[in-house]
């Protein structure tokens, strides 16, 4: 139950099998899956003397051997079956991500006259590894089927969540949420694809016995997790800089080196991440400092170094020192940047109130608190926006319309008004599966607001739990509500202790936290994998919101 170990296990059967001079072919898709869990450097040592494109003119190269992993699309088949005309390497041994029908399999057949094919095999390894317990399909925009992107992208979201379970070597029991057409959709596909290829799906010796749970929840269920503004590493990373296939640009900064417009996040490569992947804003800073105090001893200076402007004045002044410098360099910068966004855009205080909005119901004293952020020109037009989305989301029948007024007021379009409306309609409180706001179970509800009077806040910016929060604390308990059904006749009763959750219309950083958290706390009781059809940060849910809005006009 570890995805980017599945995915590392696959290349390494591919790569170490074969011996002798290889050419790595890889496509568009499978360029980004191996790049996640794999470092070029690494690569090489498996006697890889070259990357290609699949779509790329290839030079013959006779003495080497091509390594072919791709996704099992016409458009790939159709290169390969051009290639097999004139081969340009001795030997093909091709991988691809997903089953692959029999009919391409004779079509390949057919194109290899020069009989230069050694093997076709299919290596499940059609998703993108985030975390150890993350994956993601990178698709965007796949909010509900009524999305433009849907007819597009729905095999592909049914490939690749099919292929994470075949990785994880998983027969699971479906569940989905019973409000939802879209999970629906999603179980009854993955049922029928479980059901066509069954023998793969034979792992376990007593034929027919479920190992495993898989849950597809609707985004649509949580919609106040992708407007927060997080906090720990990875999620500030996510939200302000975005992650795209551990690549981070940070090419806006101000006077940024060369070497370090983009950077790479690697949790095989990169220790500190690693190791401080969850931390919150606040340890962040004495991390970074004892990272910086690490290189000085290394290099034996003691320069006095109080701010993160020193600490990148002082890389700035030994660029010669190699592999530690070069993990200090991007994460000093990394968080230089962050300080800097964070400071701009007076995004602590857009949290506090975010977090109200999220966590409590004082519907008077947080409604004024609104009408002057609104007006606070330090405060962004996004920000503004995302404050009424979200008390849209608490107060659905409270003064919206006056503040969308005043957004109106001061400017922000009606395009991105109109968000509101889509909100409700995407996700109103007569669409959401689940008790969001804690407020339909009264005796929940009093238990949680005596809960947050005896403790007290110990930080008001991460208060928020997301719903996911809930959904696996009653897995646990083996209560998950029947509100999520079954597509078994004869689903085990017993608590699974392996549950994949998938969520349609993507996930978020904080929900990969909580995801973390539990398996940390019940090793050996379960053993949580999160997927989504995307990692969804602030700007990209509110791209999707205004995708499902023109395609309403539609």
């Amino acid at each position: 139950m570890d995805v980017i170990l599945a995915v590392q296990e696959y290349i390494n059967k591919m790569l170490s099998n074969i011996q002798g001079m290889k050419v790595l072919v890889l496509d568009k898709e499978t360029a980004g899956i191996v790049s996640m869990v794999y470092t070029q450097s690494k690569i090489l040592q498996k006697e890889v003397f070259l990357f290609e494109k699949i779509e790329n003119e290839k030079e013959k190269m006779l003495h080497m051997k091509g390594v072919y992993f791709l996704r099992p699309t016409e458009t790939n088949i159709n290169y390969i079956k051009d290639e097999l005309k004139d081969p340009k390497y001795n030997k093909y041994h091709i991988f691809f991500t997903n089953t692959i029908s029999s009919i391409a399999l004779g079509e390949i057949a057919k194109a290899d006259e020069q009989d230069v094919v050694s093997e076709v095999q299919e290596f499940f390894a059609d998703f993108y590894a985030a975390n150890p317990d993350t994956f993601t399909l990178n698709l965007p925009g796949m909010l509900t089927k009524r999305s433009p992107y849907w007819m597009n992208n729905s095999n592909r979201l049914i490939d690749g969540l099919f292929s994470s379970l075949l990785a994880l070597k998983k027969k699971p029991y479906i569940r989905y949420s019973a409000n939802s057409d879209t999970t629906r959709y999603v179980a009854e596909k993955i049922a029928d694809k479980m059901n066509e290829n069954r023998d793969l799906f034979e792992i376990r010796r007593q034929k027919g016995e479920y190992d495993s749970l898989l849950l597809i929840l609707d985004r649509k269920d949580d919609p106040i997790t992708p407007l927060l503004h997080q906090w720990t590493y990875q999620s500030m990373i996510h939200e302000l800089l975005t992650i795209s296939n551990n690549r981070v640009s940070l090419a806006k900064a101000p006077n940024i080196k060369e070497d370090l417009r983009e950077v790479v996040l690697s949790l095989d490569h990169d220790a500190f991440y690693k190791d401080n992947l969850y931390k919150n804003f606040g340890d962040l800073g004495a991390s970074i400092k004892d990272l910086v105090d690490q290189l000085q001893e290394k290099m034996n200076t003691n320069q006095n170094i109080q701010t993160i402007d020193d600490m990148k004045k002082f890389i700035e002044e030994y660029p010669d020192f190699q592999k530690f410098s070069t993990t200090v360099s991007k994460h000093v910068a990394l968080m230089d940047e962050l300080s800097r966004l964070i400071s701009i855009s007076n995004l602590m205080d857009v949290s506090e109130i975010q977090q109200e909005l999220a966590c409590n119901h004082d519907h008077n004293n947080i409604y004024q608190h609104i009408l002057e952020f609104i007006e606070n020109p330090k405060i962004s037009n996004q920000d503004k926006l995302v404050i009424v989305l979200l008390y849209s989301i608490r107060y659905e029948d409270g003064n919206v319309w006056e503040l969308k007024e005043r957004l109106s007021r001061i400017g922000i379009s009606p395009k991105d008004i109109q968000l509101i409306d889509v909100l409700k309609m995407y996700a109103g409180k007569n669409s959401r599966e689940g008790d969001l706001l804690g407020t339909k179970n009264i005796f929940s509800f009093a238990k949680s607001v005596v809960k947050r009077g005896l403790q007290g806040v110990s930080n008001i910016y991460t208060q928020h739990k997301p719903l996911l929060h809930d959904i696996l604390d009653s897995i646990l308990k083996n209560k998950l509500s029947p509100s999520y059904l079954s597509l078994s006749t004869n689903p085990p009763r017993d608590r699974p202790q392996e549950i994949i959750i998938f969520m349609v219309g993507g996930i978020t950083y904080e929900e990969a936290l909580t995801v973390y958290t539990f398996n940390s706390l019940n090793v050996g009781v379960c053993r949580v994998i999160l997927g989504g059809t995307t990692i969804l940060n602030c700007p990209q849910f509110l791209d999707d919101l205004s995708a499902l809005q023109q395609s309403n006009r539609r």
